[in-house]
């Protein structure tokens, strides 16, 4: 399997430090790269992250920072192919629902399950992935039968027009 690039933005560097050495455990082929600011987030991610863990409260520290729901939106406006889990110890369905709704894949609940969790929502993604795919292979595979059978019946109407079969 190729390296999976993913990012952690968290101000919490602690925290921040424990749950990449939870996913390099969990997942070794992982290249994990961590950053405390979302503009740090956003200034790399021409690197092209397929996973980003975006903490909600990015402006706890530096009041001047934008927050998790602005990187989130800006992630997937412009990297619509990045997903992205929302970490935050706000515990409140409303701030789940603000961030399923700004275009998160997931949202964690920091607390003593959240590396766990986290885990959970990393194989979710994965199979979600993988249903994409398939699905487009899928569709391409249907469009070249759609057009084999098109270029049959042409051949078949123009055989019969020119008396070659009846």
């Amino acid at each position: 399997m190729d390296k999976e690039i993913v990012f952690i933005v968290d101000d919490e560097p602690m925290h921040a430090q424990m749950m990449q050495d939870h996913l390099q455990t969990a997942y070794p082929n992982f290249e994990i790269h961590m950053y405390n600011t979302g503009e740090a987030c956003a200034e790399n991610m021409d690197k092209k992250p397929g996973i980003v863990i975006l903490d909600y409260h990015l402006d706890a520290v530096d009041k001047t920072a934008r927050n998790g729901i602005q990187i989130l939106e800006f992630i997937t406006k412009e990297y619509p192919d990045t997903y992205v889990i929302m970490i935050s110890g706000q515990d409140k369905i409303d701030v789940a629902v603000e961030c399923m709704r700004a275009g998160a894949y997931d949202y964690v609940v920091k607390n003593e399950t959240s590396f766990v969790r986290t885990e959970n929502a990393i194989e979710r993604l994965f199979k979600h992935r993988s249903v994409i795919r398939s699905n487009e292979n899928y569709k391409r595979i249907n469009k070249i039968l759609i057009g084999g059978i098109t270029i049959i019946i042409l051949f078949s109407f123009y055989m019969y027009l020119t008396g070659r079969i009846s």
